[in-house]
């Protein structure tokens, strides 16, 4: 079998760099909806891998075959994004300022915490951001990734490679 999710993965993971930077750099990044918008390259990489992959090998591939593809380029999505976002706290310190406001401002419109558990929160927020950005990129973008591989894998096109008698 010939692999696609190598390329697919690292070109897909460039596309959700580069979404990301024009939002940052727009001053978008904060807002509701940009939270979802880097999902959409995400999604069209790895239905365009399932699809490289299936037509790469004649399209004799199983949903199981396309998914795997699919799910390795996620992983490889996942590690390129997050060595990204270490290297974007790094390039632009601010980001992680405006991100703990934005906090901030989310636990304040609830109204039911004190200012002394906001405090609180934020501290540990502060203190341990990195591991909650770590944790919540490799399970977000892997679970996200899961879905959009069941998706990929259904659209791409496959040919049975065995026959059922009638």
């Amino acid at each position: 079998m010939k692999n696609t999710h190598i390329v697919y993965g690292f070109v897909t993971a460039l596309a959700i760099i580069i979404v990301n930077l024009v939002l940052y750099v727009t001053g978008n990044a904060f807002n509701s909806w940009a939270q979802y918008v880097g999902y959409v390259p995400f999604l069209i990489g790895l239905i365009l891998n399932a699809n490289a992959f299936s037509k790469a090998n004649e399209e004799g591939v199983t949903f199981g075959k396309l998914f795997a593809s699919c799910y390795k380029a996620c992983a490889i999505i996942t590690l390129v994004v997050l060595a990204w976002s270490y290297i974007a706290f790094a390039i632009f310190p601010d980001m992680m300022d405006k991100g703990m406001e934005m906090a901030r401002q989310k636990m304040s419109e609830r109204g039911n915490i004190s200012q002394e558990q906001m405090d609180q929160g934020m501290e540990m927020t502060r203190k341990y951001f990195k591991v909650f950005m770590a944790m919540g990129i490799i399970f977000g973008y892997m679970f996200v990734g899961a879905i959009f591989s069941l998706i990929g894998a259904g659209l791409a096109k496959k040919k049975p490679t065995t026959t059922m008698p009638y």
